[in-house]
């Protein structure tokens, strides 16, 4: 299985860390002079700026092992005690010294029932160790109180130079041959999100290059991702750690997503028994997807996304250097055509219903039978085109 490159090349010490200079050097004061009932430091700024990275990085060069609590996973009141008190309170297994890393604050949860924000602001008064918290929007609303208890340190997005420079040193670490302009375009679209440029050139590089024409093919990249864009990084790699985000920034429903996946699969996974590995797994998100529609049973939808995610992507044995061209799905027109062949019938078996207090469903089915007699029922008064349509 392929080891995901925001893994493998992720910095080892601060000064690899790109485009973040002040932040990584406050860290670094921050971590170095630290006393104890300090307040924590709360790194915050858009995704892939080098927060979580950062943190790491300073840990391995300083020699301090990184507990880490992920707040998505932990969001309340009991987990949070549970998890970040028994670390808080002991020593490290290899005599090191500890950095706290609470990562994703954002998943907090803010309401009292839950409690996380007011679990951690209590264990945070008088830490032994450094903690460091991080966030992607400090102006959010939960996050008012971790804010006032924290020292603030902004990690803002990326420049495109220093995102460059970075898918540089990685491509030619890999044997990857690069277009300077395909290099330069992967960064421009990221947004200054080094994690996404990073995911979109280990997804594009299946052929040992990746050009213009292969970026062309996806379309431009804003803030939010293309659906062709999050289906490259499904299709085109063996990771699960690639795959599992590629749908977090699409505006697309599930539905649809099992409809663009159902529509390319058969042009991406050419192996027939990749092919029917990954419509097994496909048709697996469906039946969950229809638990869910039946019984509201609204948890199932993290198993719908790990199946669209890592579950395709894991079917195949190798990834395919085939150059994408995804397509829409066909079946939406589909739908609407037949419904719009059916329009006559609905509404006509919805009169002769109302007329002999019979079901929508039992008269849409004798509408056909009837046709010979129906038009000439004037309690139905039936339209014009009703009419045509029996005729």
């Amino acid at each position: 299985m392929t080891s995901p490159w925001i893994r493998k090349h992720a910095p080892s010490t601060s000064g690899e860390v790109v485009g973040q200079a002040v932040g990584v050097a406050s860290l670094r004061s921050f971590v170095s002079s630290f006393m104890r009932g300090q307040k924590p430091l709360l790194l915050h700024g858009p995704p892939g700026t080098g927060k979580t990275a950062s943190v790491y990085a300073l840990a391995e060069e300083l020699d301090l092992e990184v507990i880490e609590l992920n707040a998505s996973d932990a969001r309340n009141k009991a987990a949070i005690n549970e998890l970040l008190g028994a670390a808080l309170g002991q020593q490290s297994l290899f005599f090191k010294g500890k950095l706290i890393l609470v990562d994703e604050t954002d998943g907090l949860s803010g309401t009292k029932d839950r409690g996380g924000v007011q679990a951690l602001l209590t264990l945070l008064k008088d830490a032994r160790f450094p903690i460091v918290i991080t966030a992607n929007d400090i102006e959010s609303r939960k996050l008012k109180a971790l804010k006032k208890a924290a020292e603030p340190v902004a990690f803002g997005p990326l420049a495109a130079k220093d995102i460059v420079a970075l898918l540089t040193r990685i491509a030619n670490a890999e044997g990857i041959a690069v277009e300077e302009r395909a290099i330069t375009a992967i960064a421009r679209r990221v947004g200054g999100d080094a994690r996404a440029a990073i995911n979109d050139l280990q997804s594009l590089s299946c052929g040992k290059k990746v050009t213009m024409a292969e970026l062309d093919a996806l379309g431009d990249r804003e803030q939010k991702e293309a659906i062709e864009q999050a289906l490259l990084r499904v299709f085109k790699t063996t990771s699960a750690e690639v795959a599992l985000p590629a749908f977090d920034n699409v505006d697309a429903n599930v539905d649809e997503l099992i409809m663009w996946i159902d529509q390319n699969l058969p042009m991406e996974y050419t192996e027939p028994e990749d092919l029917a590995k990954a419509f097994d797994v496909l048709a697996e998100a469906d039946l969950f997807f229809g638990r869910i529609r039946r019984w509201q049973y609204y948890r199932f939808y993290v198993y719908i996304y790990n199946l669209l995610t890592a579950g395709i992507a894991l079917a195949k044995k190798e990834k395919y250097a085939i150059a994408p061209k995804y397509k829409r799905s066909s079946r939406p027109l589909m739908i609407w055509m037949a419904n719009a062949r059916n329009a006559r019938r609905k509404s006509i078996a919805a009169k002769l219903a109302a007329a002999t207090h019979s079901s929508k469903r039992r008269a849409f089915r004798e509408v056909t039978i009837l046709k010979p007699v129906l038009e000439s029922l004037d309690e139905l008064e039936l339209t014009v085109e009703e009419k045509e349509w029996l005729r």
